[in-house]
């Protein structure tokens, strides 16, 4: 997992559990945290540069080229 302090993952934590949309209209589904320190968030959002302002706004710098757009097999698109 990821080195962040324990604030943090509880933000994450409640942020997944509300499941309401932030100020950039992300909702955050879920975060897949790897033991190599590696995470991956899946986001339901408008847009890639809504999931870039909402992760940048929390102190989590991410790039457009950061974001992947899919689709989930249950056929729901996220990105």
């Amino acid at each position: 997992m990821p080195e962040m302090p324990a604030e943090m993952v509880q933000e994450i934590k409640d942020r997944i559990a509300s499941g309401e949309k932030d100020e950039f209209g992300a909702v955050a589904v879920d975060v897949l945290a790897g033991n190599d320190g590696s995470a991956f968030c899946i986001s339901d959002a408008p847009d890639i540069a809504s999931v870039v302002s909402s992760h940048t706004s929390k102190g989590v710098p991410l790039e457009a080229g950061d974001v992947h757009e899919v689709v989930s097999m249950g056929g729901k698109q996220l990105v």
